[in-house]
């Protein structure tokens, strides 16, 4: 590989015995082993052993084969990163990104196309924003990525999608896309509300057997945590542990009558009665997802 103090971004791919050049449409070359671009891209593949059995005299700069591919340096550079034992590069404007993926789906590259979605996954835990899902959901349609569409869809959930909340972010989102998200929100409402329900009715699936509480619903759980459970099927942001610690908090708060269990509630229940939920919240959002698919 190349050694410079300059940033990785300003450099090309140059590695001592290539056997191959990549050449963007902007006319930068990537010298490179082509075992790795094989290996990552049947499309690729393909092109390769194309340019292998081009004359000899095409073969160019220091009788290398040459793949001319339709991208820009930029775009190439970016994505050699996710194929060689390099540092990664993922750009930051949403629509490189989205790009940047569009390209390895063109190419086939699943183990690639993997590596960069786990980047994003990253990069949206540490710095999660609206407009920026917004605009990741609405490049992912122009750009037909189906599972980039929906982890923006389902990363929405988090946040409110009414009209009056989304303010100036609306003209992020062409009018095509904002309605497809909306129809996502209204089916995912209407199956948690369906699965929640019966979730309730279970009894939380005796998840919360022995918790006495002096406010109990008709479902034989405590009636604040009946509450929260509905509270998510009307609007999914509610899902959340911290969301469910202030529900308790509330409850307990507004003077829970004596002999009321909750306060002392053991965090071995809570898991337990956690990971029920969790269960039956992403079953329901798979069942959207594969309609959707």
């Amino acid at each position: 590989m190349h050694t410079s103090d300059e940033p990785l971004e300003n450099l090309l791919f140059e590695f001592r015995g290539a056997d191959l050049i990549l050449r963007s449409h902007d006319n930068q070359h990537f010298r490179v082993p082509k075992c790795y671009i094989a290996n990552s891209s049947p499309v690729l593949d393909e092109l390769i052993q194309d340019a292998l059995d081009a004359p000899e005299d095409a073969h160019g700069e220091a009788q290398l084969p040459v793949v001319q591919l339709p991208e820009s340096g930029e775009i190439l550079r970016n994505l050699l990163t996710f194929i060689f034992p390099v540092t990664p590069v993922l750009p930051s404007p949403a629509e490189e990104i989205m790009e940047l993926l569009s390209v390895a789906n063109k190419y086939q590259m699943v183990s690639v196309i993997d590596h960069i979605q786990n980047n994003i996954t990253t990069y949206n835990r540490l710095f999660p924003q609206r407009d920026t899902t917004l605009r990741v959901y609405a490049l992912a349609q122009t750009y037909g990525l189906r599972v980039e569409a929906l982890r923006a869809a389902m990363d929405s959930l988090t946040y409110p999608m009414d009209i009056e909340d989304l303010g100036d972010e609306l003209a992020i989102m062409p009018g095509a896309s904002l309605y497809e998200l909306w129809k996502y929100h209204k089916r995912v409402r209407a199956i948690l509300a369906e699965d929640l329900k019966k979730f309730r009715s279970s009894g939380a699936r005796g998840t919360l057997t022995g918790l006495h509480c002096t406010e109990s619903s008709s479902s034989h759980i405590p009636r604040w945590v009946d509450i929260y459970i509905k509270s998510i099927s009307e609007n999914p942001k509610y899902f959340s542990l911290v969301e469910f610690s202030i529900a308790l908090v509330r409850h307990v708060g507004d003077g829970a009558r004596s002999g009321c269990a909750c306060a002392s509630i053991i965090t071995q229940t809570i898991n337990k009665f956690w990971k029920a939920l969790e269960s039956i919240y992403y079953r329901s959002l798979k069942k959207v997802c594969v309609a959707a698919m």
